[in-house]
């Protein structure tokens, strides 16, 4: 989808401390070879709750930056992926009483690691067909804690970090455009997030913590080890099929993009060979702060587009593609071109 007139505001994060994972590996928390195989140097922890306080710190620097009129916002949203506090409770809502306030709408975008993409396009959308100087507050945020996760064991190939993000994206103007956004779902493989575990009546019902290699075990012994070379093409297929349309949309080729924000997966997961077809190396992604952050749950991408601003990563002129893909799966790419120095503060 092709954008006009919607620009980034404002991009901020509240992240835990970074945790060495050779410390993790040396009191046995982390497993030596997955350690190796995935290349990660640290993790981000945050000790104290609840999550949902990441995404008003995040969102409270991210509004602080854009100076936005809290009377312009016409959406709030929020995503995560992990426990936000309090069972049977409205994060988005809570979220917007704690920031912005006011009688827009307040939305919960549960779509897995790609929450706060999926969120991105919808608020594009939402915005497009709203007043002309409509504004939209994006957040995610999440912890990764005893007992419901082992942040180095709940998912292979992948440590799982603790922060909260915000962007905010208004109509009118802003230091970054947002020039397109693209979407993608395939749910053959949906199964592989619920692989042989049984349907329990409440959360935890299958015991704490999450334990994901076992759904996949559960999936694999199901449909055969062969299901995996089928499961890897459909997931770059869509990986592919987002970045091509957002670029498109954009006017601009894999060649115009001076940064690229992936998931901060680890080295075993990424599909590095779907990503060179677009000339991608790893000096031009967000991987070197990524594998001292882990991922983030609903928030890579925010994160990931915040650091490099906040490093000074990023000129006027340069265009950025930010990806996000999430179990069951769906998968989103924006373009954005950076037009102006933005606040850093």
């Amino acid at each position: 989808m092709r954008w006009n007139d919607l620009f980034i505001d404002g991009v901020a994060t509240a992240l835990g401390h970074e945790e060495r994972t050779a410390d993790a590996v040396a009191d046995g928390r982390y497993d030596a070879e997955e350690h190796e195989r995935s290349g990660y140097l640290g993790v981000r922890v945050c000790p104290e709750g609840p999550a949902i306080d990441l995404a008003v710190r995040a969102a409270e620097r991210a509004l602080k930056r854009s100076g936005t009129d809290p009377g312009r916002f016409t959406l709030v949203t929020h995503s995560s992926v992990a426990h936000q506090g309090l069972d049977d409770f409205a994060p988005a809502a809570h979220l917007q009483s704690r920031t912005v306030g006011g009688r827009g709408t307040a939305v919960e975008i549960r779509q897995a690691s790609n929450g706060g993409m999926a969120a991105l396009e919808l608020a594009a959308a939402h915005l497009s067909a709203g007043r002309p100087d409509g504004a939209v507050l994006l957040a995610t945020s999440d912890r990764f804690v005893p007992p419901g996760y082992d942040r180095f064991r709940t998912a292979q190939g992948c440590l799982l970090g603790d922060g909260g993000t915000s962007l905010v994206l208004a109509r009118g103007s802003g230091p970054l455009r947002l020039c397109s956004s693209a979407s993608v779902g395939d749910t053959a493989h949906e199964g592989l997030q619920v692989g042989a575990d049984p349907w329990s009546e409440v959360s935890g019902g299958n015991g704490w913590p999450v334990d994901q290699d076992q759904r996949v075990r559960g999936y694999v012994e199901r449909h055969g080890p062969e299901i995996f070379m089928d499961l890897v093409q459909s997931i770059w297929a869509c990986e592919n099929e987002t970045m091509e349309r957002a670029l498109a949309d954009a006017d601009c080729t894999a060649r115009d993009i001076a940064r690229w924000v992936f998931p901060n997966m680890g080295l075993a997961l990424t599909g590095w060979d779907s990503r060179a077809e677009f000339g991608v190396d790893l000096e031009r992604t967000t991987w070197e702060w990524g594998r001292r952050a882990g991922h983030l749950g609903a928030g890579d991408q925010f994160a990931g587009l915040a650091h490099l601003l906040e490093s000074g990563a990023l000129a006027p002129g340069d265009r950025v593609l930010l990806h996000g893909a999430g179990t069951g799966f769906s998968f989103t790419s924006a373009v954005v071109e950076v037009l102006e120095t933005p606040d850093r503060t």
